[in-house]
């Protein structure tokens, strides 16, 4: 990661090393947007396929790559989405759409793999996203994803367990890259996200987490534990730190 650290010492940034993860802080949420951006412009190319997180935080991230119309990538794909009908209007899809990033890449060319089909349970749709990924993986040399997470400490789709519910995704043991569970009583609902397997395999974890709720997410990220407890703790890992940047507007 030294060739990232003097890319954001270039861009003025305030860098550091935590538990081996890059941290850029920033000042607030737009310059954190902002140096995210032109990072994206700086490793992204026609041999990179780019992943891409739904929720709030990267969602004005997204309308301004679409309004600048500078990035190139070879695919895009889908970390994480919430099952139903395609670009239903809770799914993550529906809200890249909305900020004309897809119109964006249709006129660019860019093939743009969405995780929801037509007439196709939840399990039959990872199964196919399991095939989608390794296409990915195997067709572009070079990859990179946009997480957050969640102040429940989640990553990508990654729920933790809680009092009333058990992740089956902890105790999946196929060599499966997509898994689909259904959170009956929480947040999450039914769900499909690439498990740590295959987070495990991308080049650069771009890991945006803004504003005071993420305090806290952060505190519990960096506290040695279980990742059932805290799934973003996933970025601790010696092989996984070593290519994770956490750009934040928190002190850590």
């Amino acid at each position: 990661m030294k060739e990232l650290s003097v890319f954001f010492k270039e861009k003025a940034a305030k860098t550091f090393k935590k538990e081996g993860i890059l941290v850029v802080e920033t000042k607030d949420l737009q310059e954190g947007l902002t140096l995210a951006k032109d990072f994206l412009y700086q490793v992204v190319n026609g041999q990179t396929v780019l992943f891409l997180s739904g929720g709030s935080t990267p969602k004005p991230l997204y309308t301004t790559l679409a309004k600048e119309a500078k990035l190139k990538a070879g695919a895009v794909g889908m970390i994480d989405e919430r099952f139903g009908p395609p670009y239903h209007e809770n799914s993550n899809e529906e809200m890249i759409k909305n900020t004309g990033f897809l119109d964006y890449l249709k006129q660019q060319n860019i093939a743009f793999y969405p995780y929801l089909q037509e007439g196709k349970d939840q399990e039959q749709e990872a199964r196919d996203y399991d095939e989608t990924v390794r296409y990915l993986f195997s067709h572009f040399p070079k990859n990179a994803a946009i997480l957050g997470i969640g102040d429940d400490g989640h990553t990508a789709g990654i729920a933790p367990n809680r009092d009333d519910f058990i992740n089956p995704i902890f105790k999946e043991s196929d060599r499966n890259m997509v898994f689909g569970f259904n959170d009956q009583n929480g947040y999450f609902g039914k769900r499909l996200t690439m498990k740590f397997d295959a987070l495990a395999r991308i080049d650069v974890l771009i890991v945006l987490a803004f504003g005071e709720k993420k305090k806290e997410a952060l505190k519990k990220m960096f506290v040695p534990g279980e990742l059932e407890e805290t799934p973003s703790r996933f970025y601790l890992l010696p092989n996984i730190s070593q290519k994770t940047l956490l750009i934040t507007d928190q002190k850590v």
